[in-house]
């Protein structure tokens, strides 16, 4: 299923065609242990974090995807996936 990215007063928010909603909040990477990030985002759906997506700062960086709720939550790793592709890259 297609994900719809807005952008929101705290990051974006990601909507699905079925009504299921993701809040993607932009946060600093210092005093979270992600100090070389360049981005870092926490995607958190029902209130429960659900994963994280963070680049490296870098010459070349790669896009890290960290899925983090329990097997029997409404979402899933392709969700996360999906979320990540659909990001707007910015510079």
């Amino acid at each position: 299923m297609g994900w719809n990215i807005k952008g929101w007063l705290c990051g974006y928010r990601a909507e699905r065609e079925d009504g299921e909603m993701v809040f993607i909040y932009s946060r600093p990477a210092w005093g979270t242990g992600m100090c070389g990030a360049k981005r870092f985002y926490e995607l958190r759906c029902r209130g429960e974090l659900v994963g994280r997506i963070s680049s490296e700062n870098s010459f070349r960086p790669r896009l890290l995807a960290e899925w983090l709720a329990c097997a029997g939550h409404v979402l899933n790793e392709n969700d996360l996936l999906e979320i990540a592709a659909a990001l707007p890259r910015q510079p």
